[in-house]
């Protein structure tokens, strides 16, 4: 009951969000740490409810998350189809579909981002300065490129990283690039 009575209050519809279900849940009206000054409030909110702890429930959460990302990472980088950052340090991780030119790399990580979310796995676009990612032998057309980009932050990703990959994979293929 209170979550409609405040969701009245923030509840918002931005663009860039999606939402599983039409039922409210907390985290369509809570801190995301996406708004100016919210990342601070949001970390000390965290650190109320999760106090640093080596082996504590935030600190195992975080490492599963970048378990989840390294092995997704790991995936990423033995695909002769995609390029990649550096190792993921915490849960986020970026990578490109490699092409012969930069701009027809983030063509192809729109056509892969449309058709992973047809198969409903949500990634995110990030466009990054091209010395960022490992290019190799692409030709530099732009200075800048769009990726694909994954946050690997609930504890159960972990052990969803082989359908990740095969939704990943799929996808791929599905954009134009087939397995090599």
């Amino acid at each position: 009951m209170w979550l409609r009575a405040v969701g009245r209050l923030y509840y918002h519809d931005s663009p860039y969000t999606y939402y599983t279900s039409t039922e409210m849940h907390l985290g369509e009206i809570s801190l995301e740490c996406s708004r100016p000054g919210a990342a601070a409030v949001a970390l000390w909110a965290t650190q109320q409810l999760f106090p640093l702890d080596r082996d504590g429930e935030f600190a195992t959460g975080l490492a599963s998350g970048r378990a989840a990302a390294l092995a997704l990472y790991e995936r990423l980088k033995r695909d002769s189809r995609f390029v990649t950052g550096s190792a993921p340090e915490l849960d986020i991780l970026v990578w490109a579909p490699r092409a012969e030119r930069i701009s027809d790399a983030s063509n192809l990580s729109q056509r892969i981002f449309d058709e992973a979310a047809r198969r409903h796995l949500h990634l995110a676009l990030v466009t990054l300065p091209v010395h960022l990612i490992d290019v190799q032998d692409m030709q530099r057309d732009r200075d800048t490129i769009i990726c694909l980009r994954s946050v690997l932050m609930k504890p159960e990703h972990r052990e969803w990283v082989d359908r990740i990959w095969s939704i990943v994979d799929a996808a791929t293929s599905a954009a134009g690039l087939p397995p090599r």
